[in-house]
């Protein structure tokens, strides 16, 4: 189920003209980016990672307002808190269940993940998290993970979709937590929330 959504709506705003500058910090991984948010830089270069993919990379850098100004883009960040710790992500978060790893809940920021479109209508700017809960068998799991490089593994009655801006799991049975890639260890109960237009990025 969708939550209700209701303004602001983020998608109005997220492109702004920004000045030109050679003294951007550049990220090249979507880790890269959150390493850069959480040292204070308020607005990176972006040449790299899945944000950078699934915003067209290159492509985009070419929208130049004028000589002097260049197109920046508000991106959304995602927040896990599980125990005492918090950690930030920029494309993901994956829950799976350790003996049954096909059986994965992705929190979604990016519509594009390496080489797969896990949830092929999120938006980065949008305010929104994408959850996508995988209840497949092992045979039809792998089937989806073919499938998913297209995205056309959507819609399927065993994958549920909604949109979040918090969400939350308070499970008997830990999970295991990867987020952009990185394996942060393993929880029963966590909260996730987006943080609406947290950084200004310039593609590069």
């Amino acid at each position: 189920m969708h939550e209700r959504k209701s303004k602001p709506d983020y998608l109005e705003n997220w492109q702004f003209e920004t000045p030109k500058a050679s003294t951007l910090k550049v990220a090249t991984t979507d880790r890269e980016l959150i390493a850069l948010y959480e040292s204070g830089e308020s607005l990176i270069g972006l040449q790299g990672g899945d944000l950078y993919k699934s915003l067209g990379g290159s492509g985009v850098a070419g929208l130049e307002a004028d000589r002097v100004n260049t197109v920046g883009l508000k991106l959304d960040l995602g927040q896990l808190v599980v125990e005492e710790s918090s950690y930030l992500f920029a494309s993901y978060c994956k829950l799976l269940k350790p003996m049954k790893p096909w059986s994965t809940i992705w929190i979604v920021n990016s519509p594009i993940i390496g080489q797969r479109r896990i949830s092929p209508k999120s938006h980065p700017g949008d305010g929104w998290l994408d959850v996508v809960e995988f209840s497949l068998s092992f045979r039809q799991s792998l089937k989806a993970y073919k499938r998913s490089s297209t995205g056309d593994h959507l819609p399927h009655p065993q994958i549920k979709t909604s949109k979040k801006r918090t969400f939350m799991i308070n499970s008997n049975r830990k999970r295991k937590i990867v987020i952009d890639g990185k394996k942060i260890g393993f929880g029963k109960e966590l909260s996730i929330s987006i943080i609406p237009h947290a950084i200004g990025v310039v593609l590069l």
